[in-house]
């Protein structure tokens, strides 16, 4: 008596990955979401200036101005929009482990 085996492996490895990148596509999306409000804003683009990008199970947000480097690590004496200042990406970045569970089953990871 013969039996056929059917491996399935790599299709359900490729659909795994590709959930994962839908994933990660949509945490970055989260992050620059919560992030915004909180950008310093005067003038300049910074919280315009957002590259999100995801390669294989890497994932990458970088404001793309020089100056929000300075933004994110220094404090300014004053702020002209209420509510802005340093570390807008860091805190953004810690918000977003409650989120994740809910963004795991909108992309179909879980």
């Amino acid at each position: 008596m013969s039996t056929k085996i059917t491996d399935n492996t790599s299709a359900i490895k490729g659909g795994v990955i590709q959930r994962a990148n839908i994933f990660l596509r949509l945490m970055s999306d989260q992050m620059t979401h919560i992030s915004e409000p909180k950008t310093p804003k005067k003038s300049g683009r910074l919280r315009m200036d957002v590259v999100k990008q995801v390669l294989g199970l890497a994932a990458k947000v970088v404001w793309g101005k020089k100056y929000g480097v300075y933004q994110e690590t220094k404090r300014f004496k004053k702020y002209t929009t209420p509510g802005t200042g340093p570390h807008f990406a860091e805190n953004a970045a810690k918000d977003l482990p409650p989120l994740t569970e809910k963004v795991a089953k909108n992309s179909g990871l879980i």
